[in-house]
């Protein structure tokens, strides 16, 4: 059985370095949010287009940082994030380094990791099937009366690779994964600890490398996106998309860490998509298919 699977990580933005305003180190503490800019496609009237688009989205390598000139309430960004790498990357020993996860740089949109593991065991994050939909984003309002979910990504998946998180060169030798996504993110998190109390017993932990669906590559008709919009010398960023229950009943409106899963046909998945698409559109937003992924050197002081 297909699955619809709402994800909620955390949904606080990233501030600048405190010693420099315009800047924003690689992230070695919790997991944030950022209001990114960047080159890529999009769909707009039905046709694929490119330009600078702005999203919400996790980038854990460093960024340059400019402070918006309006910000109308909490739920809009205060920054806007702008993705680089720097010229020498963080030694991978340094496992305080975040990893980026899901990943909507480059060719596909990919998911590795994140809560596909609970106590030493994969949980139903790490057995999807293609078809299967992960709605990332975060609860805004946690646990009051108007809570809602902000979503912030749309996961269709493609094709997965399944291997052992325990395996020090888990993935190494797969063509399909570039550099660029090995050292920004499977390297950080590769390959996971046991808990001690685990350590004699368990040997392998197996998981699986997502790949979104494309537009370009679609599964049946259905692709990954973040809902966008064009650069258009902003003053002011915008709000994530909002879903609540009373706009599909299987959305949680108080969702904590864990993820809530629905089993779903192959047909109600692809008319929830359909929709779905449909409201971000109402909304104003265009679906963001492929974001540029920086090359190293880019990352400016």
């Amino acid at each position: 059985m297909l699955k619809i699977v709402q994800f909620t990580h955390p949904g606080n933005e990233h501030n600048p370095d405190e010693k420099n305003g315009n800047h924003k180190k690689w992230n070695d503490k919790n997991h944030k949010r950022k209001f990114l800019l960047c080159n890529g496609e999009y769909i707009e009237n039905d046709e694929k287009n490119r330009g600078k688009l702005l999203f919400w989205g996790e980038w854990e390598p460093p960024t340059s940082v400019e402070k918006f000139a309006t910000q109308p309430n909490s739920f809009y960004p205060k920054w806007l994030h702008k993705p680089e790498l720097p010229l020498v990357l963080p030694p991978l020993e340094d496992r305080k380094i975040q990893n980026t996860d899901p990943f909507v740089f480059g060719e596909s949109f990919k998911y590795f990791i994140c809560k596909q593991l609970k106590n030493d065991r994969p949980t139903s994050l790490a057995k999807l099937e293609r078809g299967s939909i992960i709605l990332f984003g975060s609860t805004g309002n946690q646990n009051k009366e108007d809570a809602f979910f902000n979503l912030d990504t749309v996961f269709v998946v493609s094709s997965y690779i399944e291997y052992d998180a325990l395996e020090p060169n888990a993935l190494d030798d797969e063509k399909i994964i570039s550099e660029e996504y090995r050292n920004i993110s499977l390297k950080r998190a590769l390959p996971m600890k046991l808990h001690e109390k685990n350590r004699p017993i368990i040997n392998s932990l197996k998981v699986r490398l997502y790949f979104g669906a494309t537009y370009d590559n679609p599964v049946d008709n259905m692709y990954s996106f973040a809902p966008s919009k064009k650069w258009e010398n902003n003053e002011m960023g915008f709000q994530r998309v909002r879903l609540k229950q009373d706009d599909f009943d299987f959305i949680s409106n108080n969702l904590n860490a864990a993820p809530k899963y629905t089993d779903k046909s192959f047909d109600d998945i692809k008319l929830f998509w359909a929709k779905l698409r449909e409201m971000t559109r109402e909304q104003g937003y265009l679906e963001g298919v492929k974001f540029d992924c920086p090359t190293q050197g880019t990352e400016r002081r």
